[in-house]
Formats: structure tokens, sequence, C-alpha cells
């Protein structure tokens, strides 16, 4: 690496705009985007050759809320023809939405749905053709990666997926285009980049040279890229002289997570976990090494090492050349070189004293194991010169600490204090050969020696390791403990983490293979005792009871007791006879569950009928009543239920439940709750319950139930999954229910505001999430139901509350509409809902003041779209929206 030019990028602004890791930052079209794992973004307009309004402080900007899980990119597209040729934000989430969000309004536009997993990465094609060589068909498309290894372009024009490459094994990281090529590269997880054709999705080349995961990809030229990995190094690639690297830089000190080029400047920026941004030059030029020499000569240079307070998760460039760093403090930083936009003294101070004081985990120094006696004290550290940007000095305090100083521009810059173990106590160093003893961490009331925090797929773990533990044991019993999000694919990587993570003399500890790990991690592993197999028949059915939403899941070790009671071994199905029972009624459920009413068999027309939820395994019900409530006074309350439904409605059987309600544990009250609801869906008389469940005097036991219904209602957010999902299917029975009021009873504005409550406030938390097919049927259903009944006039809401609630149905509609895959089966029950609000004279106006402004891009789309049931329903719409609009 040879000697540095004088370059000095200084800090003009900073700013901590999120809550969490700043993971991803992009500059545009002169907006500035900033993406973080507390599920927003930040849409600004970039800095320019002037100061900002706000100084050295970020101006306030556009937050785009709607992701349910960490946004990995945010990136501009300068005009979609999906919506209309306007310009749009495109973000990628954990939740594997890729969201189309205006720039100037920040309203959710699109959201395009074909990933199975989070997604990682994006970027929008620019020309795929040397200039004035003809026609270019990928331009303006979006190509996307994600955790499961699957890469996918979407047609600007339709948002549909034109092509899918799924040539890596792991997660894809990052992605690029070289300029003016039909060539995406991207980076994987699999310690490989692959160069593939955008417009065709076949393979053109795989490149093999990192030793770890591979982070980041950016592009230098049409032949030139580079790439940044876990091993801590940047290789240089070029596609005229093969798949091996060109050029590798050790630069960095640890994982190198984003890289980018400045074209105008011939600059490589790099961001990486050790809390330093560095500026290359010569990327775009350096040749291969010669024969003989080393890989790390040549013209590249480290120009500058910009100092940080923490990791730096991403950097860019803008168009006036600044640069942008976000980072795991939740702040964003420009750097300029003009120091007349330079920030104030006093944030330059602040700045230099938290990289100053920051902490430096020994973990990720090269002085681990080291005694502190060897090293150099501070007040010598005047007599070295430092021989390149960002080199490093450790160094001993009188105090017997070790300090970090790094060489920039010509000087040592104190840049951290190296501490050691979980509560970040100053690093001591090697005593008499051997380690210090560190106080144990404990982790669910057990002390170990280390527990790390793991990131997978966006979920955080606690991994537990004991000094001189067997680091297989230890991956295998990870996995086990988390085997909903962790499966035996991980494995290797699990058992290079912790031995990457502990200290170096800890790591003397382990034996043979543990050291080198050249045992890869196998199949299918049990473990003993009352350790679930991973891939068991339990598993596996497990996963498939909760996706269909069933109301009990039995833990691995009811299973096993109760496989152990009737005899049978634990590689047997791992199910009792009402988990078995409660499965097969949910499959049976979902063939009677009625699809959008049709007309001529094939065009959604509007609802003319409610829809009830009646399947229950009322023998299972009972019997978990008696297992939660541990007695026999609720012993025969099902069966008073079932007589109940055909008699006159009786107060003492409905206080009966709501006292069930109250002794049940709570997160399982739901049998209580699947009760009421089946008094509402099958009772002779269901709106004369509803009338009692709306009563306001309180019960012997109890509230009132009045009170009971609003508890329930404000209840849903922290409620568990089975109580949520037996909560909705009460109010849209209730809403049936109500459907059927005589003209000539009333019911008081205490009682319509908690109604309305249920209808809307309720369901709305729920389409924010995501929901599992099971309650996406159940909110269809409560939306079906609202909307029949205020189409009927609703007149025990008066003008004002069936307003609203019809306004709020339709901003709900839309919203699932937009979140849903257009081959989801509720697409087609949304829009008949839609319509039948459209075309009730009660509801017309209401539904179409809020649809101009929700439904149109998403109509278009399904005039036009492969759902053959909704182009006439969405035509239909469309000219009335149109028509009130014009």
């Amino acid at each position: 690496m040879s000697e540095a030019p004088e370059l000095c990028y200084l800090l003009r602004a900073e700013g901590r705009i999120h809550t969490a890791d700043v993971r991803h930052v992009s500059s545009s079209s002169g907006l500035l985007l900033t993406s973080s794992r507390d599920q927003t973004t930040f849409v600004i307009d970039a800095p320019g050759t002037t100061p900002w309004s706000s100084g050295d402080d970020f101006p306030t900007g556009l937050t785009l809320t709607g992701h349910t899980a960490f946004v990995n990119f945010a990136i501009m597209h300068s005009g979609i023809p999906l919506l209309g040729g306007e310009p749009c934000v495109i973000t990628g989430g954990n939740d594997k939405h890729v969201a189309l969000w205006n720039p100037q309004t920040a309203a959710l536009e699109a959201v395009l749905d074909s990933h199975s997993h989070g997604v990682c990465c994006g970027l929008v094609v620019t020309s795929t053709v040397a200039e004035g060589a003809g026609h270019d068909g990928s331009v303006g498309d979006i190509v996307t990666g994600d955790w499961g290894g699957m890469c996918l372009v979407f047609d600007a024009t339709t948002g549909d997926v034109k092509q899918c490459y799924r040539g890596h094994s792991t997660a894809v990281r990052g992605i690029t285009q070289l300029p003016r090529t039909s060539s995406i590269v991207s980076a994987s997880g699999d310690k490989t980049l692959h160069q593939w054709n955008v417009a065709t999705g076949e393979e053109i080349a795989v490149y093999t040279g990192h030793t770890d995961v591979v982070q980041c990809v950016c592009a230098i030229s049409s032949t030139r890229f580079a790439s940044g990995s876990n091993d801590a190094t940047i290789i240089i690639w070029d596609t005229t002289v093969g798949t091996h690297p060109l050029r590798s830089l050790l630069v960095h000190h640890s994982l190198v997570y984003s890289l980018c080029f400045c074209n105008d400047r011939q600059l490589l920026f790099s961001a990486s976990e050790d809390c330093t941004v560095k500026v290359i030059s010569g990327a775009s030029t350096v040749s291969a090494p010669t024969v003989g020499s080393s890989v790390d000569v040549g013209d590249v240079a480290v120009v500058q090492s910009i100092n940080h307070p923490c990791v730096v998760w991403s950097v860019c460039t803008t168009e006036i050349g600044d640069i942008v760093t976000g980072a795991a403090d939740g702040a964003v930083r420009v750097w300029t070189l003009n120091d007349e936009l330079m920030a104030s003294v006093g944030k330059l101070e602040a700045l230099a004293e938290a990289v100053a004081t920051q902490k430096l985990d020994i973990k990720i120094t090269s002085i681990a194991g080291t005694n502190i006696a060897d090293l150099p004290p501070v007040e010598q550290l005047h007599q070295k010169k430092g021989v390149q940007e960002g080199e490093r000095c450790f160094v001993r305090t009188k105090g017997e600490t070790v300090e970090v100083y790094a060489w920039d521009q010509g000087r040592w810059e104190k840049i951290g204090i190296v501490t050691e173990g979980t509560q970040g106590q100053p690093y001591t160093g090697v005593q008499s050969g051997s380690a210090a003893q560190k106080p144990k961490v404990y982790f669910n009331g057990v002390p170990y020696d280390y527990v790390f925090d793991v990131d997978v797929n966006g979920t955080m773990l606690k991994l537990p390791y004991n000094r001189g533990q067997n680091i297989f044991d230890a991956a295998q019993d990870f996995i086990n403990k988390n085997s909903a999000v962790v499966s035996q694919t991980h494995k290797e990587e699990i058992q290079n983490f912790i031995l990457n993570n502990i200290d170096p003399q800890d790591a003397l500890l382990l034996t043979g293979s543990q050291q080198g790990l050249s045992v890869a991690g196998g199949g299918a592993v049990s473990g003993g005792g009352n350790h679930e197999p991973v891939f068991s028949q339990f598993a596996r059915e497990a996963m498939e009871m909760r996706q269909a939403g069933a109301s009990h899941v039995p833990s691995w070790g009811e299973a096993l007791r109760n496989m152990e009671n009737a005899g049978v071994t634990a590689n047997d199905v791992a199910f009792s006879g009402y988990a078995r029972e409660e499965i097969e009624l949910q499959r049976q459920q979902e063939k009677q569950l009625p699809q959008a009413p049709t007309a001529g068999g094939s065009d959604v027309v509007a609802w003319s009928s409610h829809r009830y939820f009646t399947s229950i395994n009322l023998e299972g019900v009972q019997k978990k009543i008696n297992e939660l409530t541990g007695g026999t006074e609720f012993g025969e309350l099902v069966k008073r239920v079932e007589a109940g439904a055909r008699a006159a409605p009786s107060v003492g059987l409905l206080l009966n439940i709501m006292e069930l309600h109250k002794r049940l544990p709570e997160a399982s009250r739901f049998p209580a709750l699947d009760l009421l609801s089946r008094l509402l869906a099958v009772g002779r008389h269901p709106y004369r319950w509803l009338l009692l469940l709306l009563g306001d005097s309180p019960g012997e036991w109890y509230c009132s139930p009045l009170k009971f219904m609003e508890e329930c209602v404000l209840g849903v957010d922290r409620a568990s999954d089975a109580e949520c999902l037996v909560t909705v299917r009460l109010f849209l029975h209730a809403a049936a229910a109500l459907d059927a009021l005589p003209a000539s009873t009333s019911i008081t504005p205490e009682q319509a505001a908690v109604l309305l409550q249920a209808f809307t406030q309720a369901p709305r938390s729920f389409i924010k999430k995501n929901m599992n097919n099971n309650m996406k049927k159940s909110v269809s259903a409560l939306l079906q139901n609202v909307s029949l009944l205020l189409a009927h006039g609703a007149p025990m809401f008066g003008d004002e509350g069936r307003l609203n609630c019809t306004q709020e149905c339709v901003r709900m509609a839309s919203h699932m509409l937009l979140l849903e895959p257009m081959s989801s089966p509720v697409i087609a029950e949304v829009v008949a809902t839609v319509l039948t609000l459209l075309q009730a004279e009660s509801t017309a106006n209401a539904a179409a003041a809020v649809g101009r402004g929700t439904l149109l891009h998403t109509m278009r789309l399904l005039k036009s779209g492969s759902e053959q049931r909704c182009r006439r329903a969405a035509d239909i719409i469309l000219r009335v929206l149109e028509a009130d609009g014009s």
C-alpha cells in the first residue's frame, strides 16, 4: 500500500434521526434516504453547495412508516411507469415487503410481494446498453436480493416478477449493476459473488476469493467491481481477467459492511465494524500484481481514515461529492472536502471526544492475549511515525490500561480504549501466561462465561457459551432452543461465530477439529432427554398448526408427556388427540369458507350475505377449560353453551362465561372468547345475545358486560395470537348480529362507541402486522360483515358514526390491497367489500371520498392484472372514483 496523498474529509453535519442502527444510506435526485432497524426510512433534502438552513444539524424530513421489521435499504426511482412515471422511494425490509412510497407525501403507493424471506438489498436498473446501441428493455426495473439467497427482477411497468436468479445457497447481502451492461453482480453469505444477466436471469460467472461472508459489492466501471467481506478484506475484481481476485486489500481490522465509488473523484469508500470509513484511491486503475510481488502493493492507497464513535454500517456519496455515513448509534453524518461547510467547532470537538472515549472490544483488535507490559507507553508514541492513513498503534497508560491511536493526517489521534467482557471493563492484558478471571454473565438464571447477542434474519437471540465447552455442542444447543428461526444450515456459521468471538486464550482450551472447525454441521441432529429433534414430525406439524392459526399448539414437553402416556416413542407424531382434531377442523373450515361473491361464476360482485365461523372442537374446548382451570366448576359449560344457543338468551350463562374468562390464565383466555363468539354465530337470537353482551349492569363476579367488551377491544394489541383470532371473530359475529337488530330497538351512544371501536380500531392494529392466513381471512370477514351493516344503513351509529366507520373500512381495505400479493385469496374478498360500500346509497359518497386517494393505483393494477375475477369489479370501482373526482 503506497503513501497517501493529502486529502481531508471534514464533518459537515450530524443528526441522530433514528432510534436504532442506521443500516443504509443513499443519495439520488437531490434527496438523502436513510433506513434503520427502527423500521423507518427518512427522506431529507440532500445537502448542496451552500449550508443547510439547519446548519450542522439535520433538517426535518419525511418519515416513511409501514414496515413491520428492520428496513434494510432505501433507494430512489426517478420515474417508475407502475406509478404513472412519478418518482418514488423504494424500501425493502425483513418483513419480506418491497414498498414504493411517494417522496413528497410519504404515502405508500404500492407493495411488491414475491419474496419469501426478508429483503436485504436492492437497485434500480440503469441503461444496460452502450450509448447509442439501441433499445433497452430493462431500464427502470427493480432488482432485489433476500435472506433466502434469491434475487428477483420486478418489471417497472407492471410490478410483476420478470426474472428470478437462484444461484446463491445463502443470503444475498448486496447487489450492483456494472454500468452500461446487463450484468448484475450479487454478493452472498456463501462467500461468493455471482455475475448474471438481468434480462435473462442466466448466470455468467462465479467469483471466489473471500474466506467468509461477502457483505457488500459496488461497481467501479463496466468491467470492474469491489467487494467487502467478514474476512476484513476488500477485493477488486475485473471481468476481463477472469473470476479470481485482481487485488486484495487488507485495510480494515474487522468486517467490511458497505462500499461505494465516486466516479468524479475516482475514490472508493468502505465502511466497517472497526468504526472507520476508509477513503481509497487507485481502485479503478490498479492492475494485477506481477509475478513475485505482494498482492498488497501497487498504486492503491488509503488516502484518509475517517474515525467514528461506533460501527459504521453504510456509506454513500452525494451528487456534489460529499459522503454520508450511517452508524450503529442511530446517527447520520455528512462529510465534506469544503472547509467552508464544515460543522461548528463545538460539534467537531464533541465528535472527537466521542471517538476518543469509545470502547473497543479486545476481540476486534490485533493484541488479544498480549501482555500489557509488552506494549509501548503512551509517552513514547510521538517518537513513532505512521506509515499509512488509519494505521493503529496500541499503547499502555500509567493506569495500566490500553489505548488505541490512529495515524490521521500526519499525527496520532486517540480513537478509543480497549475493553473486555460484556461489562466493557478496561483490558488489563494476560498475566503470567493465563487469562484473568472474568465475571459470569447470567442468562435465564444460569451463569455463563459468554452470552452473545446474535442477529438471525432480523431476530435478536441470545447465544450462551462457557469456557472449554465443546463448540459443536454449544451450536447444536442453540439450534435446538431456537428451531423456529435457526436451522441446521446455520450450524457451521454458529460454530465459527463462537470461535471468532471468544477470547483467544479461551480458544486455546479447545481441542482437535474445534479449533479448525473442519467438521461441518451435519443433518438433523436429535438432542437427548427432552430436547426436540430439529426436523421431527412434531416440528413440522407444529409449524403447520401455527400457520393455520390453531388456538393451541402443544409444547414439546407437553407433547412428549402425551406420547409417553400413550405408550409411543419420540419418533412418532408428537400430538395429543385434541391437537390433531384441531388442525383437521382448521382444514375443514378453510374448505367451508365462502369465496368472494361472483356473477356468472367469474366476476366479483358486492356482498349479499354475512360470513360466520362455526367449526369448533367442542370436546377439545371443554378439555382445555378443565386443564386450565384445574377444577370441575366449569365442567359442563360447553354443553350449557350449546343448549343455550338453541334457547332464549340467559344473563346467567353470559356471566358464567365472563367469570371463566377472568379465571383463565392471561394469554390463554381464548376458550371463553370462543364460546361467546359461538353464541352470536349459531344462536337462534344473535342480536339478543349481543344486547346482553352490551349490557351496562355489573355482574356478580366481574365487571359489566359492556365494560368487558370494551376491554376486549383495548386488549387486542397485547393479547396472544390465539386470543386475537377469536376476538376478531367475536367482533365479526357481533357485526352480523347488529345488522339483524329490529328497527324498534336502539342502543345507547356508549354501546355504539364500543362497537365502532371493535369494528375499526381492532382490525386496523392487525393489518399493520404480519398476519397469518387464518387472521387475514378473519379480518377480511370482519370488513365484509361491517360493510353490509353500513350498506344497510346502520341507523344505530347515526350519520356521523356511519360516515367515519365507512371511511375507516375503505382505508383498511386499501391497506390490505397494498400489502397482500395479487395472488392472495383475500384480494377478491376485499374488492367485494369496497364494491359493497361504493354501490350502497348510504355509504357511496363517504367511500368514494377516501377511495379516490387510496384505491386508484391498486384498482388500475387489478383491472389489467392476472386475477381475472377482479377485473370487472376494479373497472366499476375505477369508473365510480374517477367520475366522482372529475
